[in-house]
């Protein structure tokens, strides 16, 4: 099969799918893959490299019998009965144009964010980069809102994340930057994404709450002494949203809200997806940072990881027609199966607060 990894399309997005060593992996089993030239460029990899791997270099690769790609395909470059893998966001209705598209090209396609285990466990995750960079960039934010207010802090002389390039660059920054505990920090949710916000804390020395549980009276009682709430929990369709706008009257004017899941109108009912050009924007006095596409802040490291993921996956739709692990659309139909979901499943969840140190 001809596999094509294109140079992603989406501003400021400069991951790749597929990094050399796994493109290496493909040509030993026999297909031909096509590499964009330049695509990984933004994360270290050059074309060169990929050419060691096997890869050829293309100034296109949308004819490709299979595209494997980080974001959602721009609606042009979809071709009739090609195989589409990335994140796709269609699952909850978020993206008609493209679920319509690839119906009507009779693309057989798969997201990553559905690809799961037996438990229905997502296998193919970048929570936990999602959630470091989130948090970083929220930290950032307070501390430069504090400095607008005349407040100082130690927390405005944090740069742009974009400037570390690596993980381990952030965390070592963080280590030295002495940021005194005094910012109250609290998380919805208990998953990677939470985990990657709590080793950001943790490498700032600030402590972290940890809420369990979306229940009005108790997220209420709160709200009042935050100043960054982070959400991080996923949220479908006819769920009961965590934070309504009512509520962000209770919040200090200075506070911030980190949506890293990101749903429009979901979770934080007030949640608008936002890009790095203009990632922030004000309700009813309130600061929102929706950044959709956070991971791209350290293109390398997210880049490897996802890589990693997902080429087990790409073997086995590379050289099955009927894997269906992940599979959104095939042959002009929608094949997903719609997570269900209740508030009265929800409100079986038990009600706790956790202080992390």
């Amino acid at each position: 099969m001809i596999i094509g990894i294109p140079k992603e399309t989406k501003k400021n997005e400069v991951r790749v799918a597929l990094i050399p060593k796994h493109a290496a992996q493909l040509t030993k089993l026999g297909h031909k893959v096509f590499v964009e030239k330049g695509a990984g460029e933004g994360c270290k990899f050059s074309d060169a490299d990929y050419e060691k791997a096997g890869a050829q270099i293309k100034d296109s690769v949308y004819d490709s019998e299979m595209i494997v790609r980080v974001k959602e395909p721009p609606l042009n470059t979809i071709r009739k009965n090609q195989t589409v893998m990335g994140y796709l966001h269609i699952e909850k209705g978020q993206n008609p144009p493209l679920l319509n598209k690839l119906l009507t090209q009779n693309a057989t396609s798969y997201a990553y964010e559905e690809i799961r285990d037996n438990k229905e466990e997502r296998l193919v995750n970048l929570g936990v980069e999602a959630g470091i960079v989130g948090m970083y960039e929220g930290l950032r934010l307070y501390g430069n809102i504090l400095e607008k207010n005349n407040i100082k802090n130690k927390l405005k002389l944090l740069r742009p994340i974009q400037e570390y390039y690596s993980v381990e660059k952030i965390f070592a920054t963080l280590s030295k930057s002495n940021i005194e505990n005094g910012v109250n920090v609290y998380i919805f949710g208990k998953g990677r994404v939470s985990k990657g916000v709590q080793e950001i804390l943790k490498y700032s020395s600030i402590k972290a709450n940890v809420l369990y549980r979306n229940k009005t009276a108790f997220i209420e009682r709160y709200l009042p002494k935050a100043d960054i709430i982070v959400n991080a929990i996923d949220w479908y369709p006819n769920e009961p949203h965590i934070i309504k706008r009512g509520m962000l009257k209770l919040m200090k004017k200075t506070a911030v809200i980190v949506d890293i899941s990101c749903d429009r109108n979901g979770g934080v009912e007030t949640c608008i997806p936002t890009t790095w050009e203009e990632p922030t924007y004000s309700v009813d006095g309130i600061t929102h940072f929706c950044v959709d596409n956070l991971p791209s802040a350290i293109p390398r490291d997210a880049s490897m990881h996802l890589s990693q993921m997902i080429i087990p996956h790409v073997i086995k739709v590379a050289g099955n027609d009927g894997y269906s692990n992940g599979i959104m659309t095939k042959e002009g139909i929608f094949e997903y199966a719609k997570r269900k979901s209740s508030v009265s499943e929800i409100e079986k969840q038990p009600l706790v607060i956790e202080e992390i140190a």
